[in-house]
């Protein structure tokens, strides 16, 4: 089976070579390309060390959203056929090969997917202090019921918004009758989501002077309120 997977990186280290591995796991044959924001950590030789294809690319060090949606929506058009993948690192589709034939199979070109905040408990920055493939702490999140898989022989287009948290597809659409969850592997634990939320905010002043980005952050206390309560409600996976 052809899959090719796209995942947009910056400073991902820790998360990076467990991204690879989830995938990897459940779709074996899949092909994973890293659109590299000229990351400052070791992410890119890990990303090499992992057999990924990577692609570096410059943004003058801001995130740039617009930018974010311009490669989603276009990376994936020099393929002709199979199925497409393109995610940001923390995002973890729970959906197995054989599965994904069998989607082919029933005529599905758009998976539907709902989004979970999975809800780790590390303590430290790299996150190696806990398995983060068998935590099973969540919460729904509405905003990660992404389509971030299609199948590239029936989809002309996936028209993602900033974010890609809405899409406009052109082409055969036909989503799925299944629902597949996608991870969203960002709350790992208190000293992650800080460091990550600040590092952040740091980066799109831009952003969210034209209203994007707002939910990044660089007060410590929100960030630890926030992180309490979503663990303070989170649910157990079956």
């Amino acid at each position: 089976m052809e899959i090719n997977i796209f995942l947009l990186c910056y400073n991902e280290s820790a998360l990076l070579p467990n991204t690879i591995h989830h995938y990897k796991k459940n779709l074996p044959s899949c092909k994973i390309t890293i659109y590299d924001n000229e990351s400052t950590d070791n992410s890119v030789e890990i990303a090499n060390q992992l057999s990924c294809n990577v692609i570096s690319w410059n943004s003058n060090n801001i995130q740039d959203d617009y930018r974010f949606a311009h490669i989603k929506n276009n990376v994936w058009k020099d393929i002709l056929s199979g199925w497409i993948i393109i995610a940001d690192m923390d995002e973890w589709l729970c959906i197995t090969e054989d599965e994904l034939c069998e989607e082919e199979k029933n005529g599905t070109t758009i998976i539907n997917t709902q989004g979970i905040d999975i809800i780790g408990e590390s303590k430290i920055l790299d996150l190696t202090d806990v398995d983060l493939h068998s935590i099973n702490k969540y919460v729904y999140n509405p905003l990660e019921s992404k389509k971030i898989c299609f199948l590239r022989n029936s989809i002309i287009d996936m028209n993602y918004d900033h974010g890609a948290h809405k899409c406009n597809p052109i082409g055969d659409i036909k989503y799925s009758t299944k629902i597949y969850y996608n991870k969203h592997m960002s709350y790992m634990g208190l000293p992650f989501i800080i460091n990550k939320m600040i590092i952040r905010y740091e980066r799109t002043e831009l952003m969210r002077q034209s209203n994007m980005c707002i939910h990044y952050s660089n007060n410590i206390e929100k960030i630890t309120d926030e992180y309490n309560a979503l663990l303070d409600r989170a649910q157990l996976l079956d």
